[in-house]
């Protein structure tokens, strides 16, 4: 098995009754939640799991070996570990990882309570990114996406390379996830930053629109860029999305 960068290990913080399930974006890692997850559990004291999507957090040949069943498979192991108790999931993610929490609620209603994607893509994309995935002769590597943020004091830990057949995965995981966002009937809160370089704001507004909940939210992120998580607007994400779960877990 690849070595698993530093700092890119699966997290577990143990606390109440209430288990929340963060998952990390295409090509990023856990350090990307770790503080998202870590002030969960400090503030409030949720239990909460943060795991290694396959192929990533190693490198970006290993990351080529896997396709979006990997991932969905990652997630879908650690949420049913956190529902084996009977206890209510919630599931936060950011970018891929919350186009995954909204595949997951959409397929375990009964076992997801709550989703909070953040800058997640449901089928609006950069027009660059999509004549890559159409264009068969493409190159097997591209410069990768990570660490789109506004404080230039940080930095995402993230693949500086992006093998192209993970981003024709990327592109079915949407297309499908999208196609079942009716059957998302459990509470949302969606967050989007209103400069998003990644993944187009318009994505926000069309979770809030396509969706099946009756409880669907969503909150403009004004000082952050596509990693939210780790930006400007990381406390505030932090307090909205304990809120929310207080609320409907409590």
């Amino acid at each position: 098995m690849p070595h698993v960068m530093q700092e890119a290990e699966p997290f577990f913080f143990n606390g109440n009754d209430i288990a929340v399930l963060v998952l990390h974006g295409f090509t990023g890692t856990t350090q990307s939640m770790r503080y998202f997850g870590q002030e969960l559990h400090r503030r409030y004291g949720f239990t909460v799991r943060g795991p290694r999507l396959a192929g990533h957090g190693t490198t970006p040949d290993d990351m080529a070996t896997t396709g979006f069943h990997d991932w969905v498979s990652s997630c879908e192991e650690a949420l049913h570990g956190l529902a084996a108790g009977g206890r209510p999931v919630f599931v936060a993610g950011l970018s891929m990882g919350g186009t995954l929490a909204l595949n997951l609620a959409a397929r375990f209603s009964t076992i997801v309570h709550g989703i909070i994607p953040i800058n997640s893509p449901v089928g609006i994309f950069e027009p660059p990114l999509a004549e890559l995935v159409l264009n068969k002769s493409a190159p097997a590597r591209v410069p990768g996406i990570g660490s789109d943020i506004k404080d230039p004091m940080v930095s995402e830990l993230a693949y500086s390379e992006l093998p192209v057949s993970c981003a024709r995965e990327v592109f079915v995981l949407v297309a499908a996830t999208s196609a079942i966002l009716s059957k998302v009937t459990c509470p949302v809160l969606a967050m989007h930053s209103r400069e998003d370089h990644v993944v187009p704001p318009r994505n926000g507004q069309r979770i809030l629109e396509s969706v099946g909940s009756d409880d669907v939210r969503l909150l403009w992120l004004n000082d952050s860029y596509h990693v939210a998580t780790l930006d400007n607007d990381k406390d505030l994400i932090v307090q909205r999305a304990g809120r929310f779960i207080e609320e409907i877990g409590g």
